[in-house]
């Protein structure tokens, strides 16, 4: 047996590398196999849900939050890392919170860290190269024309507006010299920023948005019954300090700063947050904060949305293997278990030219929900 492994080593490798790749095309294989329900599970878990209340009177965009009506506003906690599952949870706490008027959509957080550190102070820098906060807006919850507007503790602003998605085949239209007409923004340190000899509690955000910004033609965004889908996102990067006591990235071993942390509110089972169907639906409320809000009202066509989601999902992966979309549910490998999952009466279709498709639920009335390559449901 030695003597077979001795006279045979310069094999092993060879041998290691073919049982690799043929390990990995078997599990490929296994995964195409897999009804797309069950194979992008985390991509299809429920959405957060969000009921924003009214605020009383205009508030006061100081980065300070003590005005009662903040103060009573529910507070969303439940950030995690952005690919969900088993990844770690976030080293230090966020909360969130939203208001609203006939005039702003409000949006409040609150970071702990230790240490609060930036660097950058011209608008429109990629401002996530520090630790920034994230606000992703998509008004009519279609998946296109959204928003973004990212934050450092300096009150540095990148904001920015896109056609659709990165992912889509098409590349987008990004208006990064798009200026958020009439946004309001501030930042408090709690501690000193950028003093690496103490120990901070943190900082803290607060920002009003205009409904004209947010607006399509004369449309009325902030109306109370509407739901938004809105995403934030936390940036974290590991730090150290030089020579001169100033923060740094900490680096690995080929001197490339260590990857972000990304912790978003919900996961959205990738390391991509220009996601808009994994963003929080918020609910526009008419009461008061400091009242009794409604119960928030779940999407009546909730089981259809995972379906064409996952159908969704499955023509992006079909295509990467095949250079061509899928033409049947069967190629996809929706189940029989998956139809029974939409209401009744409610069936999946699915149309595919050589460089699009339309993958869609249709009702008993004639109605469709449909979603598209360029990942448009509508």
């Amino acid at each position: 047996m030695w003597r077979f492994f001795r006279k045979n080593a310069q094999s092993i490798p060879i041998m290691k590398h073919l049982l690799t790749g043929l390990c990995a095309l078997l599990g490929t294989a296994a995964m195409a196999q897999q009804s797309p329900t069950v194979r992008y599970a985390n991509r299809l878990t429920p959405v957060q849900q969000y009921v924003c209340q009214r605020t009383p009177s205009p508030l006061h965009i100081d980065g300070r939050l003590d005005e009662a009506a903040w103060q009573q506003a529910a507070d969303i906690t439940h950030f995690v890392d952005i690919s969900g599952g088993n990844h770690p949870a976030p080293r230090y706490h966020t909360t969130a919170k939203m208001l609203w008027d006939d005039d702003y959509l409000y949006v409040a957080a609150v970071m702990e860290e230790p240490h609060v550190w930036a660097t950058l102070t011209k608008r429109d820098t990629i401002v996530y190269h520090d630790n920034d906060f994230e606000v992703f807006i998509d008004p009519d919850g279609d998946g296109h024309n959204y928003f973004e507007v990212e934050v450092n503790a300096l009150n540095t602003v990148f904001d920015l507006s896109l056609t659709h998605p990165y992912r889509a085949p098409q590349r987008p239209f990004v208006q990064f010299q798009w200026n958020c007409p009439g946004l309001l923004v501030a930042t408090s340190v709690q501690g000193t920023l950028n003093d690496a000899s103490d120990t901070d509690r943190g900082w803290t955000l607060e920002m009003a948005i205009p409904r004209q910004a947010l607006a399509s033609e004369f449309e009325r965004v902030l109306e109370a019954g509407k739901q938004l889908r809105i995403g934030f996102s936390r940036v974290e990067w590991q730090h150290t300090t030089d020579a001169a006591g100033r923060y740094v990235k900490k680096k690995d071993r080929n001197g490339r700063p260590l990857r972000e942390d990304n912790w978003t509110w919900g996961a959205t089972g990738l390391v991509a947050m220009h996601m808009p169907e994994r963003w929080g639906c918020v609910q526009l409320s008419p009461t008061t904060a400091g009242t009794t809000p409604e119960a928030f009202v779940p999407m009546a066509d909730a089981a259809e949305r995972r379906l064409l989601w996952a159908g969704f999902y499955a023509q992006e992966d079909f295509f990467k293997r095949h250079r061509r979309y899928a033409t049947t549910l069967k190629e996809l490998g929706f189940s029989e278990a998956d139809f029974k999952t939409l209401p009744k009466g409610v069936r999946l279709h699915l149309e595919t030219t050589s460089r699009t498709y339309q993958l869609f639920a249709t009702y008993a009335n004639g109605k469709r929900l449909t979603v598209n390559e360029m990942g448009r449901i509508f």
